[in-house]
């Protein structure tokens, strides 16, 4: 079937509304009408770069389908996951920091992935038209400390398998279609220890 070639209004207030559940929803529903346009089509197989570590981050992604992540590159070039996205997410750079210097780290697809596309200086100027953008910017903000923090936590005072089971019970939806490799890596990990605990887990279910 044919990609829809405009995003549905109804989408992007879809998406809005749900980091912004206490707005109005005529406001949501202005705002969506007036931004939708905006956004433009792109279908990325697995493993595309949709911003490279080092350059300017300059668009905002909408996930329609798919999975992508976010990632580190060390100077020996290995890579080190910070972040997942999976549909109905909005990533763009919420900081001045982040649309104005070289980006600390990047995006590539995982999973084939339909996404729609902005310029995201035009998107915070929209949003902030409608008076939105400073709610949205203070929320994600908020999703991003509080994970980070999250993290943290998870890495200093959980072992490798509570870990893996926090993510799991935080994110039932990912936990099977994250790849062995790139979960690890966020869990700080390795894929071989990784991949015993999963079949340790599998033999304990079995064995019940």
């Amino acid at each position: 079937m044919a990609a829809d070639a405009s995003l549905a209004p109804d989408r992007l207030a879809a998406v809005l509304a749900g980091v912004l559940p206490h707005v109005a929803v005529a406001r949501i529903d202005a705002a969506a009408r007036s931004l939708a346009p905006r956004f433009h089509p792109l279908q990325a197989p697995p493993k595309v770069a949709l911003l490279r570590q080092g350059e300017v981050w300059q668009r905002a992604f909408l996930i329609q389908s798919g999975l992508v992540r976010m990632h580190f590159v060390d100077r020996d070039g290995h890579e080190f996951n910070k972040n997942f996205h999976a549909e109905g997410s909005l990533i763009c750079p919420i900081a001045p920091a982040m649309w104005q210097e070289p980006s600390l780290f990047g995006i590539h697809t995982i999973e084939p992935t339909h996404a729609w596309m902005a310029d995201a200086a035009a998107l915070r100027a929209g949003l902030d038209d409608h008076g939105l953008w400073r709610e949205l910017q203070c929320e994600l903000l908020a999703r991003l400390l509080t994970g980070k923090l999250q993290r943290e936590h998870d890495l200093l005072a959980l072992d490798g398998r509570q870990r893996y089971q926090a993510f799991g019970q935080r994110f039932p939806a990912l936990v099977g279609r994250v790849p062995l490799k790139h979960l690890a890596s966020f869990l700080g990990m390795t894929d071989v220890s990784l991949s015993r605990l999963r079949r340790a887990d599998k033999a304990r279910a079995g064995g019940r």
